[in-house]
């Protein structure tokens, strides 16, 4: 009996090692893509017609769903409609010959590195500015549907949820569970194939579901093939088919472990936690941490791993002990100082991979209460703080009584309803994830509120110009002129005028002053309304040759 027991224990101890092995080296592969520069540029005045149009991102982005449409001044296409990726950064269209003058729309659509949905618009003229149809650009980018976009974040919560339930499921029927009923773990497994199959079947709704946020379109527009087999071709639809594989695998496994004898269970069982490891890598290979370097990975990866192993671990603990009928109390004093050992481990790493990610995706304090992603990232952890309170306080007082078998039923109701009020608080953490995981890094939308600089020609001399800081508010104005033969030009004066056409502002002039040879600053420019500012660069050279552009600087908000 005692060599048996020793076995017993020398498998459990290969399985958790197998567990966290799988959980800790399964591979990892995002921050929202931001448009960084157009060919036209946004509001710039051609002498001749284009033949394509460009645009530029930072990070790499998806164009299998993407679009991009260019209008005229009757509101027609005048583009290829296919469009191409010359690069991993970079979309292209091409036009119609021979443009005629006048001012063109452009409205585009493209999923980001992170797998999300981005678009924007913006205009050039051919010659000179000429009508521009009214609302045509936000007729192209029209927000999504409230439909598509309550099924969407639905999906991913649904989708998240049953990740962490497979995967804590298995890591708490291999350690916390092991020593239970054969009966019970039956009905445990069972459960487990009931939840990876809808995990296969939430995973693959999710293909339509992200074709139709990216695309606008309705909800059966998207499930179409067309939709779902671009997704497919997506960094999101492979993630998403590769976890509907796994979860389906792991649903047989299961099935197998319920049916099967003592003998099978250890090898089916490594098995279930390889699968469970594989799962846990899918939303890291398609989300935030993607593009967010090797580090970033990691911590994302184990970060789910972490969640995993305390909240569905949690689950099918409570769960086991429910369904233990009259062994409910001895299990409890063998289950649950293991899973309390496992808790411990999982809150460390997850605090510290929390840690690391949230400060690789956020920056900066102020980034917590000024973006969107930074507030949910507070949210969440207001939901943790009680959850980690609640933890420290059983496994300070109820674990020890229960392992000691001492525990009076008081303390054991207090114990199964403190455990209730903690999956509680993780749904509700799972809800805030799902939103989280489509709100762009704070430090990507943070970066978007610094200066701006474009690259410009005024007339024929190349021109850097910077808005600093591209702030509702005093911004600097600097501008540097590179002439043909390298060195800078010899300019009599420089002029900007600031207009804000939305709101009738403008134009506001100002004179620069030359602070070093080609280069001219303007100081105190008053752009105190947020939008999209019209700047007119006036450069004179000479007595009588004025040279000049008209670029779009946007303003966001003072913070």
């Amino acid at each position: 009996m005692a060599r048996l027991r020793a076995r017993s224990r020398r498998s459990r101890l290969v399985l958790a090692a197998v567990l966290l092995i799988a959980l800790a080296t399964a591979q990892a592969a995002s921050a929202h893509s931001v448009l960084i520069a157009t060919e036209p540029a946004n509001d710039s005045i051609l002498e001749t017609a284009p033949d394509h149009v460009l645009l530029r991102f930072d990070e790499g982005v998806e164009s299998a769903l993407g679009s991009i449409r260019v209008f005229n001044g009757d509101g027609e296409r005048v583009d290829a409609e296919a469009i191409s990726q010359p690069r991993f950064t970079e979309v292209t269209v091409e036009l119609d010959s021979d443009l005629p003058r006048g001012t063109y729309t452009v409205a585009w659509r493209a999923i980001s590195a992170d797998s999300d949905p981005i678009n924007g618009a913006f205009v050039f003229h051919v010659e000179a500015p000429g009508p521009q149809p009214s609302g045509i650009a936000a007729q192209v980018l029209e927000d999504t549907p409230v439909v598509v976009s309550v099924l969407y974040t639905a999906d991913r919560f649904f989708d998240f949820a049953l990740l962490l339930l497979c995967a804590g499921g298995v890591a708490s029927l291999v350690l916390a569970l092991g020593s239970a009923a054969r009966e019970l773990r039956s009905r445990l497994y069972g459960l487990l194939g009931v939840l990876a199959t809808a995990l296969a079947a939430v995973a693959l709704v999710g293909l339509p579901l992200q074709g139709a946020a990216a695309s606008g379109f309705s909800v059966v527009e998207a499930f179409s093939w067309d939709v779902v087999s671009a997704v497919a071709d997506t960094r999101f639809g492979e993630a998403s088919l590769i976890r509907a594989a796994l979860a389906a695998t792991l649903a047989l496994t299961a099935l197998a472990l319920r049916s099967g004898g003592r003998k099978s269970e250890i090898p089916l069982a490594v098995l279930a936690a390889v699968l469970a490891g594989g799962m846990i890598v899918t939303p890291s290979a398609s989300g935030h941490a993607s593009v967010s370097g090797p580090l970033s990975f990691a911590a994302d990866i184990a970060h789910i791993q972490a969640a995993a192993v305390w909240t569905g671990g949690l689950a099918f603990l409570v769960l086991g002990l429910k369904l233990a009928g009259e062994d409910r109390w001895p299990l409890a004093t063998r289950g649950v100082p293991r899973f309390s050992a496992m808790a411990m481990i999982s809150v460390g790493v997850l605090v510290v991979a929390g840690t690391i990610n949230g400060y690789l995706q956020v920056r900066t304090w102020s980034a917590l209460w000024e973006t969107k992603y930074g507030l949910l990232l507070l949210a969440k952890i207001s939901l943790l703080l009680p959850l980690l309170a609640l933890g420290a306080y059983n496994n300070r007082f109820a674990v020890p009584r229960l392992r000691a078998g001492i525990a009076s039923v008081l303390e054991r109701r207090r114990f199964l309803q403190a455990a209730g009020v903690e999956l509680a608080l993780m749904v509700a953490v799972v809800a805030v994830t799902a939103v989280l995981v489509n709100a762009p890094p704070a430090k990507s939308e943070a970066e978007m509120h610094g200066p701006m600089t474009a690259e410009v020609m005024v007339g024929d001399l190349e021109t850097q110009v910077t808005v600093e800081p591209a702030m509702a508010g005093p911004n600097e104005i600097h501008l540097a002129f590179g002439g043909h033969d390298g060195g800078p030009p010899d300019l009599a004066e420089v002029k900007v005028a600031a207009s804000l056409p939305s709101v009738g502002i403008g134009p506001l002039r100002y004179s620069a002053k030359e602070a070093a040879p080609g280069e001219w600053i303007v100081r105190n420019a008053q752009l105190t309304i947020p939008g999209d500012w019209q700047l007119r660069i006036e450069a004179r050279r000479g007595e009588f040759e004025l040279l000049t552009e008209t670029i779009s600087v946007s303003i966001s908000e003072e913070s």
